[in-house]
């Protein structure tokens, strides 16, 4: 089987923002069929038409495209870059084509495949599919047809089935009956957990540039009144970042008066940073526009509930029981009630998910099943 994935933000040796999340699809799935090709055109986007660039690296193409965000303008960008990427994986051996987003990746596997005379499928990630979405809306008509003409659909956010059927005219048996496609998670589902009585302090993860976008003020104003009305709580704090972003941090703390409370503990391993989650009484990340957020997966998985907000993250993967608390809205308030409802029913969520271990529903975000699951269903489909 030939797979031609098209993916920005893939690590491809360029000094851009990257994630592994494809990355990491690859690799689970040349550990289960090791004959099978796995070729990446790797895009990043630029507004300086003489910045275009292609090179090829270890795993295909990565191809600097123009493109401006401007809704009369951006279709014919996005065409032409489509047919300067044609113009270098013409003569490779592609049974179908993935486009790893829909409004985006989706729209360059749309003309490919109609170059190349393939079909092509889609993941459709909330985040920054609705954003294009709702930015250019004078090209929903298109979105639809790309959306349409896909021979599969994957979601990777679940939550976003319920906001693209209603902002796209969209088949809506189709939305409900296409399987979700999860984020790989560094899971290790024999961690023994702790009982809620060995836990003390709340954790969170992020890099400081994000701390709004992550929610860190209005959780330390938060704690603020909490501690005011007598209640202590502890959050950790994991990461790094540049010193105007920690600095901005650490003025709100001292703003506060929290210095005892909010501790900033620097960088830490991946499997460092799950012993603090398995220490922890909940991780709390009330992020807007998060796409996945595998942190979360990972915190359930020592047994660790989460904080997180609706329409974001892994919402709608947890549906059948409590992981933590949802909010609906990022504020102080909603923040205070949810922290005081985890604190108070800490034990009833990590007697849950010590259970939902021994019945290893997190599973299903392992390499192995989500390699599996993939590739079953598109040997099946393309019989190849």
């Amino acid at each position: 089987m030939n797979i031609l994935h098209i993916h920005q933000d893939y690590p491809d040796g360029r000094p851009y923002p990257i994630t592994k999340a494809v990355s990491n699809l690859i690799d689970a799935c040349l550990e289960l069929k090791p004959d099978d090709t796995h070729t990446v055109v790797s895009i990043n986007r630029t507004s300086n038409p003489f910045k275009i660039s292609v090179k090829p690296f270890e795993q295909g193409f990565s191809f600097v495209y123009w493109a401006i965000p401007l809704p009369f303008i951006y279709y014919w960008t996005m065409k032409l870059s489509a047919y300067l990427v044609y113009r270098k994986i013409k003569h490779l051996p592609v049974d179908f084509i993935h486009g790893h987003k829909l409004t985006c990746e989706g729209v360059f596997a749309y003309w490919l495949s109609k170059k190349i005379n393939k079909p092509y499928v889609l993941s459709i990630r909330g985040g920054s599919d609705i954003h294009n979405i709702k930015r250019l809306s004078v090209h929903n008509q298109f979105f639809v047809e790309v959306f349409t003409q896909a021979s599969q659909i994957f979601w990777v956010s679940a939550w976003a089935k319920k906001i693209i059927k209603v902002l796209l005219p969209i088949d809506k048996s189709r939305v409900e009956s296409t399987p979700l496609l999860p984020n790989i998670c560094n899971l290790d589902l024999t961690y023994k957990q702790k009982k809620a009585e060995q836990r003390n302090c709340y954790v969170t993860a992020i890099s400081y540039h994000q701390y709004k976008r992550k929610g860190i003020p209005q959780l330390i104003q938060a704690i603020s009144l909490l501690k005011q009305q007598g209640k202590l709580i502890q959050l950790d704090i994991y990461g790094s970042g540049k010193p105007q972003f920690k600095a901005e941090i650490e003025k709100l703390i001292s703003k506060y008066q929290l210095q005892a409370e909010v501790i900033l503990k620097g960088q830490i391993e991946q499997k460092e940073l799950l012993v603090a989650m398995g220490n922890a009484k909940g991780f709390l990340m009330p992020a807007i526009n998060e796409t996945f957020g595998m942190a979360y997966v990972e915190a359930l998985s020592v047994g660790c509930p989460v904080l997180y907000v609706g329409n974001t993250g892994v919402d709608g993967y947890f549906e059948t029981y409590p992981v933590g608390e949802k909010i609906q809205i990022v504020n102080v308030e909603s923040l205070l009630t949810s922290i005081e409802k985890m604190d108070v029913n800490n034990e009833l969520l990590c007697n849950t998910l010590a259970k939902q271990q021994n019945n290893s529903d997190l599973i299903r975000f392992t390499s192995s099943y989500v390699a599996k699951e993939y590739l079953a269903l598109l040997v099946k489909k393309y019989n190849v």
